[in-house]
This record gives C-alpha cells, structure tokens and sequence, in this order.
C-alpha cells in the first residue's frame, strides 16, 4: 500500500518531470526559430533568452548547442518519416504527397549553414537515422509505383542513389553557398519531378 508521503512524493515527481519536459521543448522552440533567423549562428546566452531559461538548464538538458541542434533535426526527421507512413496508411494521392514531402524540404532548407551540416555528419546516431530516413523514402517509391504515379521498371535502389549522388553533388560543389540553398533545392526538386527535357 502507497502512503500518504509516498502519494506526495510521486506527484512531485510528476511535477518535476512536467517542468522539466516544458523547458527542453521550449528551448527546443527558441533554437528552431533562431536556426530560421540566423542557422547556427547563435549563442547559448540568446537561446537561454529567448526560451526564458537559464544557460544552466540548457547545459543540464542537452550538454551543448550542437546537440540543441541534433535533437531539432532528428525531432523533424522523426515527424516527417511519421507523416509519410500516415499518408501511405491512409492512400494519400503520390504526387500530391511527394510535392509536400519536397515542400517540407524545402522550407527546412533555410536552417542549414556549413557549421550545422559538419555537426550532422560528424554526430554517432545521425548515421542510423538518415538510414531510416531513407527506408521511410524508399516505402514512398514503392508506393509511387503501386499507384503508377512513377515508372516502375526503375529500381527503388535507382530512385535512392539518384537522390543520394544529387545531394552529395550538391554540398560538394565548390561553387555552392548557403545563401543559394533555397534556390538550389527548388532546381533540385524540379529535375526530381520533371526531369531535363522539356515539356
């Protein structure tokens, strides 16, 4: 049987732990729209700011910037991957869902800089994640083809390394900058969807 002063104490521990979840979101928020502002370029000291925290908390909670960043990252990685099986569950229409994935795409795009894409790279889970990311895409093609949306003679693995080989292609272009990301990626998108030649 739970006494009266174990009863308490528990509630305080749900307490604590309530207080504890609302701050890491709302640092977690803060870093988000400063990443939209100015990407990595921030302090600790205008994130404990702007989430109205202690620099302290931010420290105790996530150990550095860089893993405020990862955890953004991963949490939108986690969402889109969880969005993309809702809407193969629920037979969303193939071109419709693909034009909002790369939507999605490109709106996060204004997060990235050179020092946020080297802390991705060099994070130990970022790895297994992507793979995921990439399993998750890989469903959506087999999808495109079920529904006749995509050619279905070309390998799922084809329409992966094509995304792969681009991207890589991208961010290891001496000419490439930041500032152009956007652009970029809406050339990108274009030639996924519409290929080279014209129409």
């Amino acid at each position: 049987m739970i006494t009266k002063l174990e009863k308490g104490a528990l509630r305080s521990m749900d307490g604590f732990a309530k207080r504890t979840e609302e701050k890491q979101q709302a640092i977690l928020r803060a870093a988000y729209d400063l990443m939209t502002e100015k990407q990595s370029r921030f302090k600790i000291s205008e994130l404990a700011k702007r989430a109205h925290v202690s620099p302290v908390s931010i420290y105790n909670y996530f150990g550095s910037k860089d893993q405020v960043i990862v955890e953004i990252l991963k949490q939108m990685t986690e969402e889109q991957m969880s969005w993309i099986e809702q809407a193969i569950e629920s037979n969303a229409p193939f071109d419709a869902l693909l034009v909002e994935i790369l939507k999605r795409k490109i709106q996060t795009a204004v997060l990235f800089d050179e020092t946020i894409t080297a802390i991705i790279q060099q994070d130990p889970n970022w790895e297994q994640l992507a793979t995921r990311g990439y399993t998750a895409f890989a469903r959506l093609i087999e999808y495109g083809k079920a529904q006749g949306s995509i050619d279905s003679t070309l390998s799922t693995s084809s329409y992966l390394r094509y995304v792969q080989f681009m991207q890589q292609a991208i961010l290891s272009d001496p000419q490439f900058s930041i500032e152009n990301m956007k652009e970029t990626m809406d050339v990108y998108f274009h030639f996924f969807l519409n290929g080279v030649m014209k129409r």
